[in-house]
């Protein structure tokens, strides 16, 4: 029975390794995925922020046209003020001139404040596409590299599975039925006893049933979380006999 505890042993590394390999194989596909989205959202932003600049540019080019508009208006009320010929008409073409200039000057603050905004938001859309050119050729080649890591794992766990194959035609069919079980319920299906504990779930052991586990001829549960268990010294011994066993049979 010490022969079959050690395949159980063997046989839970390689579903060990496998499961960890799997996990890792299947984390690679959502590591792209999340690369692939920070891609898209900065995209996103870069076209949001494209955008804007168009409205402010197309804002700031009606603009130019309106101040020409008032410049032109401003000419005419300058030309106006010279041909009038009564006070009236003086005073009238005078308000009608510095309104004109108030509303040119008041434009031309506001066309200025909107071209500084215009450059800084240049600056920022030719930062943002350095960046995202960095991240695109990142994630190009993270997919690149991704399909040799998916190779790589794939090659050890066709090795694996093999080993393991190899390891579970050994075990006799109760025994893998049993640890088959257990294992889809616990994942940890065989845990060693050291001190009369349960290392599953350390819980101590039964004495009748400890007793049972230093003799080493039979598979048991542990009572307490259902998984196969031994005594941790009975592998210690090529011969299979527990350790005090063998030191009575040399003193002897």
């Amino acid at each position: 029975m010490r022969e079959q505890l050690k395949l159980l042993e063997e046989l839970q590394r390689h579903d060990a390794k496998i499961q960890e390999l799997e996990g890792a194989k299947r984390a690679i596909p959502a590591q792209l995925e999340n690369m692939r989205g920070d891609l898209m959202r900065v995209e996103e932003l870069l076209g949001r922020e494209c955008g804007e600049l168009q409205e402010t540019e197309k804002w700031r080019s009606d603009k130019e046209s309106e101040m020409r508009d008032e410049e032109t208006q401003l000419s005419k009320a300058k030309a106006k003020l010279g041909q009038v010929k009564t006070s009236k008409e003086y005073m009238a073409t005078q308000r009608e001139l510095e309104t004109t200039r108030k509303m040119a000057a008041e434009a031309e603050t506001k066309l200025l404040s909107v071209m500084q905004a215009s450059e800084q938001a240049r600056s920022r859309i030719a930062e943002h596409e350095a960046e995202l050119d960095k991240l695109r050729t990142h994630v190009t080649t993270e997919e690149q590299e991704a399909q040799g890591r998916i190779a790589t794992i794939d090659a050890e766990l066709e090795k694996l599975k093999a080993e393991r194959d190899d390891a579970a035609k050994a075990v006799r069919a109760d025994v893998m039925k049993k640890y088959s079980a257990i294992r889809m319920r616990r994942g940890l299906a065989v845990v060693p006893v050291r001190n009369a504990t349960c290392s599953g779930c350390n819980m101590n052991i039964p004495p009748q049933l400890f007793n049972t586990l230093q003799r080493g001829d039979s598979i048991e549960l542990c009572p307490s979380c259902h998984r196969i268990v031994y005594w941790d010294k009975l592998m210690e011994n090529p011969d299979g006999k527990p350790v005090e066993v063998a030191q009575e049979s040399s003193s002897q």
